[in-house]
Parts: C-alpha cells; sequence; structure tokens
C-alpha cells in the first residue's frame, strides 16, 4: 500500500481497529501523529487507500473532504480499486456491488484521472464532473449491452420475485 502514497515515506503510520459500528475506517487529520483504524472483517483496499489520503490532506498535499479523498484514492492505481466509492455519486450499476471488477475499478480510476486533470486546468466543479463522466459511460455500457442480455436479467429478477405476484384468476 506504500507504494501508492510516496508523499507518507518517512511517515511512521500507526494502525489500529475501528470499533465504533457502522465506521468501516478513519485516518487521523493531526499531521502530528498520523494513524488509520479500519475494521478487519470489511477490510477493503479502497478503504485503506482512502484513509491513507486522509493523511495526505492532513499535510495539506490532497484538498480537504470526503468527496475530494474518494477521487485522490480512485485516481492512484485501478489496483486499489476493489470497492465502490461511498461518498462520491456512481450509478447503481456500480455503487451496489460489494466488489468491483476490473472494468468498473478501470472505469472509475480513468475517471478520477480525467477529473484531476480538469482540476489542474482550473475547473472547479471536478467532482461533478467525475460523477457526470462516470454515469454516461455506465448508460454507455448499458446500452452497448445485447437485448437478449438484458431480457435474460429481467426475467431472472422477475423469477426472484415470483412469490409477490397475486395469483391468476
Amino acid at each position: 500500500m506504500r507504494g501508492f502514497f510516496p508523499g507518507l515515506d518517512a511517515v511512521t503510520v500507526r494502525v489500529g481497529l475501528v470499533r465504533k459500528p457502522g465506521v468501516l475506517g478513519w485516518g487521523s487529520l493531526d499531521p502530528e501523529q498520523p494513524g488509520v483504524w479500519v475494521r478487519p472483517r470489511r477490510l477493503e483496499a479502497f478503504t485503506i487507500a482512502h484513509e491513507f489520503t486522509h493523511l495526505l490532506q492532513a499535510r495539506g498535499l490532497v484538498p480537504g473532504g470526503e468527496r475530494a479523498c474518494d477521487l485522490w484514492a480512485l485516481a492512484r492505481s485501478p489496483l486499489l480499486v476493489d470497492a465502490p466509492p461511498g461518498y462520491l455519486r456512481v450509478p447503481d450499476s456500480i455503487g451496489r456491488q460489494r466488489s468491483l471488477g476490473t472494468a468498473d475499478a478501470a472505469l472509475l480510476h480513468r475517471a478520477a484521472k480525467a477529473a484531476l486533470e480538469a482540476r489542474a486546468q482550473g475547473e472547479r466543479r471536478y467532482l461533478r464532473q467525475f460523477e457526470l463522466e462516470v454515469a454516461a459511460a455506465a448508460r454507455a455500457r448499458e446500452a452497448a449491452r445485447p437485448v437478449a442480455a438484458r431480457s435474460r436479467v429481467v426475467r431472472a429478477i422477475a423469477e426472484v420475485f415470483a412469490f409477490a405476484r397475486p395469483p391468476r384468476a
């Protein structure tokens, strides 16, 4: 993980366990006492990357805020994108997955890199640009899927919920 965060090379980072229910991870914003706390039962590379990005925020290397933290973590490497971001809007087809495949990871990484490049060019709405780009790419990918594959998915969903249908008269 450290190789993806060269800004923390000379820093000793304390690591601990999150004990608060509902919290996946926590990163210290105190530059004098950097630390990361994670939940081992639900440990994802993206959660760790997000928390390490908070350590960069504490040093002023990344803008503050959870949404910016998510974006900078996504832009590090597609290898770190194994779960959807929690603070940025992504389409349900991506956001509802517990674990992301390589295509979704690559899409999120590419869009994050493009948003950061736009920010470097002076774009102030770079976070929104990321969300719109991911949504458009997901729509295009869905439209490109064969109709037969989509109808199989619809039939499978209908079968799963068949118990909720009223009896035929």
